[in-house]
């Protein structure tokens, strides 16, 4: 048995404990045995880490990955199911078109997709049955010739750029492409500076971004949280579809906007918009003003040394770093003003030293056993995972069922991705949003928020789905 330690960029709270939940929702009926024989072909012989089990170090309790050595018949590579729907997809409320005319609409949850998509038996989270395969896998095929692909992974394992790249290699089994060497299979590539203890005070411990705690410092952050509870107990959670010509539209306005009051172009992004949108329909319930601290993932593939270049995809555990932007927000509060904000801080989170600061404080935050909570005491949080991006290059032509339908030249099947790392009934959602996928139509999004809001949310979408007065 081999034993491959996991790293703090790896085990830091609360990934440690969560299950990603993915549906890659393909427009084909898809070969459920090709899909099958190439997933073991690519565990058993190329990535053999997919077939590692999760274990507590007895001494201390710190996880690690146990692999055999060999694999023998009896030895589960992964868990796979399958299920045959006498209906069409729709049935599931999943439209199968969003037309962009609409503007945006709030569509149904992840979580209410659960119950079509996902195997009851599946853990929603890591401590649910610790010793379950990392990858489990079901397939749903409906009388539309729509398939629908979910995986279950543990978010200790790898981040969700790391699950596209399991994708590309597992379609590229199908395709008669061997997978690349895995990087990161027993060694830390994550940038590595100086030791903690070697920074200055001012370089590590930064207002707005994370950072250590101090000693009852953690406490009145959580209690900040726990009060908004007490006062708004139940929330809502919702896919949003926000068509590409009305980001677009609005990046423009915004820009315009920007420019005559900063007077420069601020470089927005389409997802600097969606995440101005996010964050103001998650405060849209609030009448007071408070600080905020807005945080954004960012992917370190691509962006440091040991990530360029083909090893972005042959890295499939998590690395990721943080923006955090830190302003007052109050019920006036633009999308622009958001979106400008957001960009800021993005700027300033992609410096090669800002990175190395960061992965030392998450490294020190692990060793001490803290959780990694970007808030001041008292103040709001909110922050925007954008993984729309990393499903570009997915082609599910190769699985197609009845390959001679499938011409040659022809376009690749159209497919969203939907997803969750979480359980409604465990842990609340309103403080994180993701944008999950981006469709030839518009941006698909996850988002919570207490009822009121949500409510406030759908009567704001009537009058103007277009978004034209946020």
């Amino acid at each position: 048995m081999e034993v491959i330690p996991i790293l703090p960029t790896d085990r830091h709270k609360p990934i440690d404990n969560i299950r990603t939940r993915t549906f890659f929702i393909v427009d084909e009926q898809l070969d459920e045995d090709t899909l099958r024989n190439a997933l073991d072909r690519l565990v058993r012989y190329h990535w053999r880490k997919l077939g590692a089990r999760l274990f507590k170090r007895p001494r201390d309790g710190v996880l690690e990955w146990h692999l055999p050595k060999t694999f023998d018949e009896k030895y589960a590579l992964f868990r796979w199911s399958s299920k045959e729907y006498d209906h069409s997809i729709d049935k599931t409320g999943l439209p199968k078109t969003t037309p962009p005319g609409l503007g945006a609409v709030l569509l149904s949850s992840p979580e209410a997709l659960d119950k079509w998509f996902r195997p009851s038996d599946w853990p929603f989270e890591q401590k649910d049955e610790p010793d379950a395969p990392l990858l489990l896998v079901h397939i749903s095929t409906f009388t539309d010739d729509t398939t629908v692909i979910a995986i279950s992974c543990p978010h200790i394992f790898g981040d969700q750029y790391g699950l596209a790249n399991i994708m590309k290699a597992w379609l590229g089994l199908t395709k008669g492409e061997l997978p690349p060497v895995m990087v990161g299979f027993n060694e830390d590539v994550i940038p590595k500076g100086k030791e903690y203890s070697d920074y200055k005070k001012e370089e590590i411990v930064r207002k707005g971004r994370m950072r250590v705690r101090r000693t009852g410092e953690y406490f009145m952050i959580i209690l900040g949280m726990i009060l908004d509870l007490i006062l708004r107990p139940n929330e809502e959670n919702h896919s949003l579809f926000v068509p590409v010509l009305v980001v677009e539209s609005m990046k423009e306005r915004c820009t315009k906007v920007l420019k005559e009051k900063y007077g420069t172009d601020p470089g927005l992004t389409n997802g600097d918009i969606l995440t101005g949108v996010l964050t103001k329909f998650s405060q849209i319930h609030r009448t007071s003003k408070r600080k905020i601290s807005l945080g954004q993932t960012i992917n370190l593939r691509r962006r440091v040394p040991m990530l360029e270049g083909d090893n972005a995809d042959a890295f499939i555990h998590n690395s990721l770093h943080c923006s955090t932007a830190y302003f007052k927000m109050e019920p006036s509060t633009t999308v622009a003003e958001i979106a400008y904000q957001n960009r800021l801080a993005l700027k300033d989170a992609l410096s090669p030293k800002d990175i190395e600061i960061s992965m030392a404080v998450v490294r020190e935050m692990v060793r001490l056993g803290q959780g990694i909570l970007t808030c001041e005491p008292f103040g709001r949080l909110y922050f925007v995972a954008n993984w729309s991006s990393v499903w570009r290059p997915l082609d599910f032509t190769s699985v197609v069922k009845g390959q001679e339908k499938v011409k040659e030249g022809s376009r690749r099947p159209k497919f969203l991705v939907l997803g969750e790392g979480r359980d409604s009934t465990r842990s609340v959602g309103r403080f994180i949003a993701t944008i999950m996928c981006k469709t030839e139509e518009g941006y698909w999004c996850n988002l919570a928020i207490p009822v009121k809001g949500m409510k406030m949310v759908e009567e704001y979408l009537k009058k103007d789905p277009m978004l034209k007065l946020l």
